[in-house]
């Protein structure tokens, strides 16, 4: 049933962004592990039925431009250049890929959710057990301006305009005041991909994973989270960061 899932998920996307000439996906693969270079060892060994299944699903439709999430990255990218052989192998030819150092689990070295521990993996600027866990990539048949990409992640929640910060019932900062001064807003990342199209001109692939709107208490961190990370894309366009054309594409 997840890899069905997965499956309907692409396929839904690639349907509805396929008016145009350009097909562009994207897909949430599930593919992260429990802990640092296992995703790379499982690519290689093969036999893993849940990369098969995201092999065949992207395989079956092949867009244009993927965006992915749920990858782990590594410092040399070497999962997602395993992945890149994989699909080639299965008959999807991506010449461009693309990954950053994602806010999944960052250490922060704070408290971030309130439970009195600084190490946990919700104490990462985004959850994660190692650093890269369940990060984001981009695979492209068009080529990728990476020089000129422009990496949101770093942008404290707090700096947002409007953040909608979680709050104690006394309406103090939660879990606290020193928390709230570290946290980022991206719990994955948030990118800003030229992609160079045929005729000379720059697509912006503006890439995102949110938190999950659950999985925390009355404060509603991850709610809120989850809202400002969305709502961050609209002040981007207020603020003309990315110019047209563009396409948002990640998990909300």
């Amino acid at each position: 049933m997840k890899a069905l899932a997965a499956l309907l998920a692409l396929s839904l996307t690639v349907s509805a962004a396929t008016a145009g000439s350009l097909r562009i996906a994207t897909f949430n693969t599930e593919l992260s592990r429990k802990g640092p270079g296992l995703l790379l060892r499982d690519l290689e060994r093969g036999g893993d039925a849940s990369i098969d299944a995201a092999i065949a699903a992207i395989s079956a439709i092949q867009p244009d431009v993927l965006a992915l999430q749920g990858i782990d990255w590594d410092q040399d990218l070497r999962a997602l250049a395993a992945l890149k052989t994989r699909l080639s192998e299965a008959g999807a030819h991506y010449p461009h890929h693309f990954a950053l150092q994602p806010d999944a689990g960052l250490p922060s070295g704070h408290d971030l959710d309130g439970d009195g521990k600084t190490s946990g993996a919700r104490d990462a600027q985004g959850y994660g057990r190692f650093t890269g866990q369940g990060g984001l990539a981009v695979l492209s048949q068009l080529p990728v301006a990476a020089e000129i990409t422009q990496d949101l992640s770093s942008l404290l929640w707090a700096d947002l305009p409007g953040a909608l910060l979680p709050v104690h019932p006394d309406g103090s900062p939660f879990p606290s005041a020193e928390a709230q001064a570290v946290q980022r807003l991206s719990s994955t990342g948030h990118w800003i991909v030229p992609l160079e199209l045929p005729d000379g001109r720059r697509l912006n692939l503006m890439t995102f994973q949110a938190a999950p709107p659950v999985f925390d208490g009355p404060e509603d961190r991850n709610g809120r989270r989850n809202h400002d990370e969305i709502r961050l894309w609209q002040h981007v366009l207020d603020q003309g960061l990315a110019a047209a054309p563009f396409v948002i594409a990640g998990g909300t």
